[in-house]
């Protein structure tokens, strides 16, 4: 495979749960990443002292420059949001979250929810209006991503709620169109559809002082009717709370923190248990004897 552009999308694959997941579980990086070695984007280099995550860092390298795929994107917002601007000890970092009809891209939390839809150079406007739709009814503030020279070309599509945020070929983030906050017209069930069984309980407790004890197949309908009774302020605080809580605990802070810069997003994303969290890190550190081939 000779073509750049192939090549560099081949090396993209690496880039994903399965293969991060396979690493994780085996502790080996052999299967996962074969099909880039056969295909030459990954080869053998004497320097055999170079470990895994420095390969994943050239391969990324390599990515964010000719290849600006949604992982791009979603791992730029990791390292400029949480790592930046936050930190993951206080702001959580969820990808594809449910909201609605819609699964929104990056949802972070922080003092307040925001909503990040990507849509890169590959991508269409296509369902965005809907999408967007979704995330107000649960997010203070939702935000497109895209190219700088894609701005105007979304700008029109969405609600003026939404803001717009560039993001530049250097990983740079700038907020052409700010997003309005949101809280007052937040949806109670919309939020209460995203939250887990033991948040949504534990927050029907907090709420009305009693935590309900009914079978599986009604304690559900019973909360939401309870949840969506709740101020749109309220509920949107037990979303805050109940986000957080999800990313911001000390092992995954310390999980996260010891990643490889280009694999940030794909430890957020990927759900992985303790023993698969230690083995993926002692194979990043390992000495590999590869390198990229461009």
């Amino acid at each position: 495979m000779t073509n750049l552009p192939d090549r560099v999308r081949l090396l993209a694959s690496a880039f994903t749960r399965p293969v991060f997941a396979a690493m994780a579980r085996t502790g080996d990086h052999d299967v996962p990443l074969r099909a880039l070695v056969k295909a030459g984007v990954l080869k053998s280099h004497r320097d055999d002292r170079q470990p895994l995550s420095s390969v994943f860092d050239e391969a990324w390298d390599h990515i964010a420059r000719i290849y600006r795929n949604e992982y791009v994107y979603k791992n730029d917002l990791a390292s400029r949001l949480v790592f930046g601007r936050h930190s993951p000890r206080t702001a959580s970092f969820q990808v594809e979250l449910p909201v609605g009809r819609s699964i929104v891209d990056v949802a972070v939390a922080n003092g307040t929810t925001t909503a990040y839809e990507i849509k890169t150079e590959y991508d269409t406007a296509k369902r965005l209006k809907t999408q967007t739709y979704d995330y107000l009814k649960a997010f203070d503030r939702v935000f497109v991503v895209t190219h700088p020279a894609h701005l105007k070309r979304f700008e029109s599509e969405v609600d003026s709620r939404v803001g717009l945020i560039s993001l530049s070929t250097k990983g740079t983030l700038s907020i052409r169109r700010e997003a309005h906050s949101n809280l007052e017209r937040l949806d109670s069930a919309t939020i209460f559809r995203c939250l887990r069984q033991s948040e949504y309980l534990d927050a029907i407790e907090m709420l009305f002082g009693e935590r309900p004890s009914l079978p599986n197949g009604l304690i559900g309908a019973h909360c939401e009717k309870l949840f969506s009774t709740v101020s749109s302020e309220d509920a949107h605080r037990v979303f805050v709370n109940a986000l957080r809580a999800r990313t911001t605990d000390g092992n995954t802070v310390g999980f996260v923190s010891q990643l490889p810069t280009s694999l940030r997003a794909l430890g957020y994303a990927t759900p992985l248990s303790g023993r698969q969290r230690s083995n993926i890190l002692a194979l990043l550190s390992k000495p590999v004897g590869l390198t990229v081939v461009m």
